[in-house]
């Protein structure tokens, strides 16, 4: 219980200094804030920060190591469901749900703006984007045994990392789910259309033996 509770405090802690800097950041902008002032406003010192927090980047991008695993959990949990068909079951889910990560708002909106004025975040938002496509592409790989640098999967891992980056842009334009959803569905069959005879659409697993 001890254990749990410590935990739990840690949780806290770490998204507290988060919600601190990010305010600040949109505030100020990115570049204009310093791990001083933010520990200072967060009332921890700078080393407690450096503890939570590898680098500065990482304040603002707090949740990024999420998506990596909700992409494994419904590649692991399909069943007989097809790859790029459960892929597409999460992002709607995670629509239905109102899941943060694709939380349209003005907020999210001010949060990107944030980004965008800021070379060092524009930089380590594209390091996250190129992660996540490597680390979907092999995933999609993994869940029919194939290679790990099987050229499908990291066609379509391309394909609907772009897809997701159009999508969300012009839900944030429209700030409105459908035309979230109109645009990920169109890359969805895209990228469906782009694998078709392979075991990414089809429902049976191909496992190594």
């Amino acid at each position: 219980m001890a254990d749990g509770l410590r935990e739990r405090k840690k949780r806290e802690t770490r998204l507290q200094i988060s919600n601190v800097a990010t305010a600040l950041f949109t505030e100020r902008g990115f570049d204009n804030v310093t791990v001083d002032e933010v520990a200072a406003a967060a009332n921890v010192s700078k080393m407690t920060v450096f503890n939570y927090f590898a680098q500065k980047e990482d304040l603002l991008f707090d949740r990024s190591d999420e998506a990596p695993r909700l992409l494994q959990a419904a590649l692991a949990n399909r069943g007989s469901q097809p790859p790029l068909a459960a892929l597409k079951a999460l992002v709607h889910e995670l629509v239905e749900q109102r899941h943060h990560l694709v939380r349209l708002s003005p907020a999210v909106g001010t949060f990107w703006r944030t980004v965008a004025a800021s070379p060092a975040l524009r930089a380590h938002a594209r390091k996250i984007a190129a992660e996540l496509e490597h680390e979907l592409g092999k995933r999609l790989a993994e869940s029919v045994g194939a290679s790990t640098n099987d050229p499908t999967a990291q066609l379509v891992a391309t394909m609907l990392m772009g897809t997701w980056r159009v999508a969300y842009r012009e839900g944030l334009r429209k700030q409105r789910a459908a035309a979230f959803l109109e645009i990920i569905d169109r890359g969805f069959a895209g990228a469906t259309a782009a694998a078709r005879g392979t075991t990414y659409t089809t429902a049976r697993p191909l496992l190594k033996r």
